[in-house]
């Protein structure tokens, strides 16, 4: 079992209930600087499975230059520490937006893919006792505008997506 919403808010973190077992707050005690928002996913059986940070929305140009800089960032840090990853960089295939000055709508139109995945499978050196998979994505909010997201997915994360889906359901 992961952490509980208890174990959590004992640490000094706020945590704003967004509903759904889902809850939001600025920073984390082991947060980055470069994070601004984190989404956690708290269930109360299974505790905490999966963190969702984000970036700040920040300006591109239509090549993604800055996009794509500030994804480097957090690729190199993850590699350093967790080793090799599974990178996808590619444009869909027959899509208008594949000239190199239109990746930044690309994106936005979700034609266009970059992001990185750390797993055991891929021979990464995840922590063994709760880390089953981490992502890095790039987001696109306009032609202009985009951020990045990191996405911690812990061992107990089947169990847990279970139990949200079973809250989902229940009043239908």
């Amino acid at each position: 079992m992961g952490e509980t919403k208890k174990d959590i808010s004992n640490k000094g973190v706020s945590l704003k209930d967004d509903g759904n077992y889902w809850y939001t707050t600025e920073e984390l005690p082991k947060g980055n600087s470069k994070l601004t928002k984190y989404d956690l996913l708290i269930t109360p059986k299974s505790g905490l499975c999966r963190i969702l940070s984000h970036t700040d929305i920040m300006y591109s140009n239509s090549f993604g230059n800055q996009l794509r800089s500030e994804f480097e960032f957090f690729e190199k840090a993850l590699t350093k520490k967790y080793g090799d990853n599974e990178k996808y960089d590619f444009v869909k295939r027959d899509s208008i937006w594949n000239d190199t000055n239109y990746w930044m709508m690309g994106l936005l139109k979700k034609e266009r893919y970059l992001t990185a995945f750390w797993s055991k499978k891929n021979g990464s050196n995840l922590p063994q006792n709760n880390i089953k998979n981490i992502s890095v994505n790039t987001i696109a909010t306009s032609s202009e505008k985009g951020y990045i997201s990191l996405n911690y997915e812990f061992l107990n994360i089947n169990e847990c997506a279970s139990e949200n889906e079973e809250s989902l359901t229940d009043n239908i």
